[in-house]
């Protein structure tokens, strides 16, 4: 079977065009998104310094995403390929209200915390992510039972249909089981047919290299893919990362792990068929190759990612 992996697409509408017209092109029989599948906008910079935000208007933006774009993509999609299969997690920037609005839409599948089945192969899916210094919380977690609490945001913020509330200091997380806990759940019967699909790299495996060379994946990922061995664990979340890293897979063990990266303006995506993972594994921008030295474009989403840190510091400063 053959599919295509993306991941943090943010609403970026270039990107979905490319990817569904790709998928028609390569004739995949499944596509799957990683997570971060919406817009992030929480209005001007000066807004965002004063604290003089409302994160109402960011939960808005997501839903008129879904209407104006992501329901026509699917729904032209599905009319042209009606027998592939849409197959998608969250991120840690798409509100919980927005992916439960965009469930309703079923032209694509849900599978966070569950597992599908499609033609023989087994999908598990899983989007929640340890904890930043983004203000979307819904889909944040401890790593595993025992982790401290390192982090307290000026803006911890979660979702409902009746719009954004503040958590109070870290309930969000204190109030959850952690990421290790809640895979537990994630069922593997048959690791010789499953994928699996994190929006969280695995700790320390280069798939989740940040742009300072410092690993921020999950360690209770990384122990759930050694311990049950699916064929291929697909992954995203650090755009960065196959550049500072120099790779976009590796291997767990017996377990083909990618994170293709990404890129605002060129699609990163991975194709591969389930019969021979590794070698029919191709890349849209790298092709067969690991990722070379990097230029100014390759440095962009790297330097991007040190901007944002230091903005989210300013949000979140006390």
């Amino acid at each position: 079977m053959k599919i295509l992996f993306a991941a943090d697409l943010h609403g970026k509408v270039n990107l979905y065009k490319r990817m569904f017209e790709l998928a028609i092109d390569e004739n995949v029989e499944v596509v799957l998104l990683g997570g971060d599948l919406l817009p992030t906008r929480l209005g001007s910079l000066v807004q965002i310094i004063t604290g003089k935000l409302d994160f109402d208007l960011s939960l808005e933006y997501q839903y008129k995403f879904i209407d104006k774009h992501l329901k026509p993509f699917f729904e032209e999609f599905k009319e042209k390929k009606p027998s592939t299969q849409i197959l998608y997690i969250p991120g840690n920037h798409d509100w919980k209200a927005a992916m439960e609005y965009l469930m309703q839409y079923k032209d694509a599948i849900y599978i966070h915390g569950r597992t599908v089945e499609v033609k023989g192969i087994i999908f598990a899916g899983y989007g929640c992510v340890t904890d930043s210094f983004f203000w979307v919380k819904d889909f944040v977690r401890r790593d595993t039972h025992t982790d401290k609490i390192l982090m307290q945001s000026r803006y911890p913020c979660l979702s409902s249909a009746a719009g954004i509330t503040m958590s109070n200091d870290t309930e969000y997380l204190i109030e959850r089981p952690s990421i290790e806990e809640e895979i537990r759940d994630l069922a593997v019967p048959d690791p010789s047919r499953t994928i699996c699909m994190f929006h969280d790299p695995p700790f320390d495996t280069g798939l989740d290299k940040l742009f300072n060379g410092k690993p921020i994946g999950s360690k209770a990922i990384r122990r759930f893919i050694e311990e049950k061995k699916p064929v291929v664990s697909l992954h995203g979340h650090i755009h960065e990362a196959p550049y500072v890293s120099g790779q976009y897979w590796t291997r767990l063990g017996t377990t083909l792990c990618v994170n293709p990266g990404h890129d605002r303006d060129v699609l990163h995506a991975v194709i591969l068929d389930t019969e021979d993972p590794y070698a029919s594994l191709y890349h849209t921008v790298f092709g067969r190759s690991r990722p070379t030295k990097p230029w100014l474009k390759a440095h962009a989403e790297r330097y991007a990612r040190s901007i944002k840190s230091r903005l989210g510091n300013i949000v979140l400063s006390k």
